[in-house]
């Protein structure tokens, strides 16, 4: 786990982006850079973002300059036809994708139709299905496209970046399944109506699992990291 003014790198690539209920909202620089657009917007707080900072910005670690330095040069690359042509995803794949968009596509037309607002406490199980059903689909296509395009021959080839969105559909899926389960036991939707939803997240789940068959095993940074992130915090006590 890579830490960088006390901020995880690369968090923010694997999360559900639901900063309500995340618990690295303090670590992640995504988030704080939200914050602070946020706050430059709003007149009460204009005093707080004109102030000096108050020390001036140490120079990037070498992994940070180095990284910076190989995107300038991808820039600045010539672009070929190889590297503008889509590759086609595998026909079993684009029946997942096909799925996925199905199921989101479900579940937007239920909230149009009992017009339901978009909750945000992430522990009512309506918030959870609402805020997982585009999720899922997106993190989905990632997934399958970057499985499209992955060079293994490569020996630069970074780490497969796909298994780690297949991972957070994989977790955006079991907690979807999970809330239609408390939608019926709280009698907000029948054993009927949610079955067909369910039964769509599991064809779902097992087919990213087939896959995907190490994505369960990506460690996304900070969420799969308990022993760093306890050093980082002990560290900081100290």
């Amino acid at each position: 786990m890579d830490v960088h003014h006390g901020f995880i790198v690369g968090i923010f690539n694997y999360c559900d982006r639901w900063c309500d209920s995340c618990a690295f909202t303090s670590r992640c620089r995504l988030f704080a850079d939200k914050a602070e657009i946020e706050a430059s917007l709003d007149p009460s707080l204009k005093a707080l973002m004109d102030a000096p900072p108050y020390e001036a910005p140490s120079p990037p670690p070498p992994w940070l300059a180095e990284l910076l330095e190989e995107m300038d040069d991808a820039i600045h690359k010539p672009t070929t036809d190889d590297d503008l042509l889509e590759r086609p995803l595998a026909p079993e794949h684009v029946i997942i994708e096909a799925r996925a968009h199905d199921y989101r596509t479900r579940v937007f037309r239920r909230m149009q139709e009992q017009g339901l607002a978009v909750p945000h406490n992430p522990a009512d199980p309506e918030a959870v299905i609402l805020w997982f059903h585009t999720l899922i689909s997106a993190k989905i296509h990632r997934a399958l496209h970057g499985l499209a395009h992955d060079s293994p021959e490569d020996p630069d080839w970074p780490a497969p970046d796909y298994d780690g969105s297949a991972k957070v559909a994989l977790l955006g899926i079991e907690r979807s399944h999970e809330a239609w389960r408390a939608l019926v036991e709280r009698g907000a939707a029948t054993d009927a109506e949610a079955a067909s939803f369910i039964a769509a997240l599991v064809w779902l789940g097992e087919a990213l699992e087939q896959a995907f068959p190490n994505a369960r095993a990506f460690v996304r940074p900070g969420f799969d990291e308990p022993e760093e992130v306890s050093k980082l915090l002990a560290g900081e006590r100290r």
